[in-house]
């Protein structure tokens, strides 16, 4: 149930933003046909504005460029596979897991050959160019989907033993989609489907291994997991990555002038410390990407800067206070969260208008939460956040939509 829940949620969200860059990925052939002096291209029958229509997809990648332009490595061509090397290197050792070594390979090959077939069906499909232009083979990630894969693997076999086995393979396996998107190879959306394809797989590929073994070749000391458990009085910490689209609150002049940004988007780690049960301390630091007016012209998108010659630019926060959770039965709760600190901009380019001042930053939150099981959170979020900007505009007053994946212990 718990794959089935994550699954689908991740890929109706990767769904979601797969069509909202469409519109983002037509301009952008049309751009690259302009830009290449081909004779024969026609211009789009709809009108600009429809036409690009940038997403989260774009602006998290937009986010990245600000960032890190340059951030080329190849650690995550290897670190896809280390939760499956560590489930293999526990079982050679003689440390007894949930199945016998040949229940284990024949689940292991069921899940391997759905995710393989299932992610170079949709690649070659779709054929959604990549971010850094190289191919048309973005959507889904098949690193990704591969080190989910592997996690759900090592989760399957030996997260009842420990949960820390578990957060391990889907640190390892976060930790490699984020990289997919740090290296520029994929959108977001290309890494949420991927892990649910990687996940989904293994689920099935394990109620197939479940209906030909039934209950042979399982270590007696086996204990199958609670995906209800909850103890109300247990203090869970928390610890999660979040992403969230921004949605700018002012007037239409100020936003055309370039005086507030259109949009944004915000990338997040926190955690949530447990003074009492359900109730403590919330801490979080965020990069957040604001694109001004400009940033929606028919301008090509830039591997190396901001778009548009620097009308985009990253802000950065960190942030404690309080939350406050309230579990209903079974599988959800609902949590709110108040924080306060300190925001601060990166701007490349010195613009008179603005005057760039950093400063005071003050969140409310307040989320829906699906418990995945006692160590899994899936979270979708709204927030109200207001941060110290320029002279001219003192605060920004935003409202964010996003959602969140964290481990619990």
């Amino acid at each position: 149930m718990f794959g089935k829940a994550l699954s689908t949620f991740l890929i109706t969200i990767a769904a979601i933003l797969f069509q909202q860059s469409a519109h983002a990925q037509i301009i952008r052939s049309y751009q690259d046909n302009v830009l290449a002096g081909n004779p024969d291209v026609q211009t789009p029958v709809v009108q600009s504005d429809a036409l690009f229509r940038p997403s989260i997809d774009t602006d998290l990648r937009q986010l990245r460029n600000n960032a890190a332009p340059g951030f080329r490595y190849r650690y995550d061509d290897y670190l896809q596979y280390s939760p499956a090397v560590l489930m293999v290197g526990l079982k050679a050792c003689g440390y007894k897991g949930r199945s016998s070594w040949g229940r284990m390979l024949v689940s292991d090959a069921f899940s391997a050959a759905i995710m393989a077939g299932a992610v170079n069906g949709i690649k070659y499909s779709v054929r959604r160019m990549r971010p850094d232009e190289t191919s048309r083979n973005s959507f889904p990630s098949g690193h990704t989907a591969t080190a989910f894969m592997a996690a759900t693997m090592l989760h399957k076999e030996y997260g009842w033993r420990s949960p820390w086995f578990s957060i391990g393979g889907y640190t390892a396996a976060a930790v490699t989609g984020v990289s997919r998107m740090l290296n520029n190879r994929h959108w977001m959306s290309d890494v949420l489907a991927g892990g649910a394809i990687g996940i989904g797989s293994v689920h099935l590929g394990y109620f197939l291994s479940d209906l030909i073994f039934k209950e042979k070749y399982l270590y007696d000391g086996y204990e199958r997991p609670d995906i209800f458990a909850y103890d109300y009085e247990h203090r869970y910490y928390e610890a999660g990555l979040s992403f969230a689209r921004r949605f700018v609150l002012g007037s239409a002049s100020d936003k055309s002038a370039g005086i507030l940004p259109l949009r944004g988007s915000s990338a997040a780690i926190f955690t949530n410390i447990p003074i009492v049960p359900r109730t403590g301390i919330a801490v979080r630091v965020a990069a957040n990407e604001l694109a001004f007016a400009a940033a929606d012209q028919l301008q090509p998108l830039s591997d190396s800067g901001s778009i548009a010659e620097g009308i985009s630019f990253n802000t950065y926060n960190a942030m404690a206070g309080a939350f406050w959770q309230y579990p209903f039965p079974k599988l959800l709760e609902f949590e709110i969260k108040t924080m306060i600190g300190y925001a601060w901009h990166h701007c490349r380019l010195e613009v008179p208008a603005w005057k760039l001042t950093n400063g005071i930053d003050v969140l409310a939150e307040a989320a829906v939460t699906l418990r995945a099981g006692e160590n899994f959170r899936i979270k979708a979020f709204a927030e109200y956040e207001t941060f110290s900007f320029s002279q001219q505009k003192p605060y920004i007053n935003s409202f964010l939509l996003g959602f969140s994946t964290s481990f619990c212990w």
